[in-house]
């Protein structure tokens, strides 16, 4: 970041082809194609202009993550809906591939095995808190404590949240029948 801020531009290229694909995967998981594109763009942008504005207080990957969070609010706020309204775009997401988790227990192994139209379901089904930082999790990848301090919320209450969203979500796979 050091680099990227004294306006080297390989390390921002290096930074870009790190979390380019991350970030695009989270975004268009969310939203269409097009539109996913169009803000991880904005996103880099965000990340150039604001390029000073990073403390190192914290990882260059939280930082990124919640300019990427900021930014898909805005744009939800921007389209004047509610988030749960733009979590039904998981809907249109199809294909019967297995989605990969980074939850690591013994339940979750099951989820492996799900369908992702069937986790989406699920996952739509859970409150929108509960989504978000369960969505931060699976796809952004990030540690309990970076979802904390991206959510505003204690280390303990992310880690309850996620517990219970977990429960939550094999409940949804068993009373559809799924497992």
């Amino acid at each position: 970041m050091r680099l990227i801020q004294a306006g080297n531009t390989n390390a921002f290229d290096e930074l870009y082809s790190r979390y380019k694909s991350p970030l695009y995967s989270y975004l268009s998981r969310l939203l269409n194609s097009s539109i996913a594109e169009e803000l991880l763009q904005e996103i880099f942008l965000k990340l150039i202009n604001r390029k000073d504005s990073f403390r190192f207080d914290s990882s260059v990957k939280t930082w990124l993550w919640t300019i990427a969070r900021n930014t898909l609010i805005d744009h939800w706020r921007g389209l004047d809906h509610r988030m749960k309204n733009s979590f039904e775009s998981l809907q249109e997401i199809k294909g019967e591939e297995s989605i990969e988790s980074p939850l690591d227990n013994v339940e979750t192994a099951l989820l492996k095995k799900i369908s992702r139209e069937q986790l989406i379901a699920c996952i739509s089904e859970l409150p929108e808190a509960q989504q978000e930082i369960v969505l931060l999790h699976i796809h952004a990848e990030l540690s309990n404590q970076e979802i904390a301090d991206q959510v505003k919320m204690g280390l303990g209450a992310v880690k309850t949240v996620l517990f219970r969203s977990k429960e939550k979500l094999i409940d949804c796979f068993k009373r559809g029948g799924h497992l």
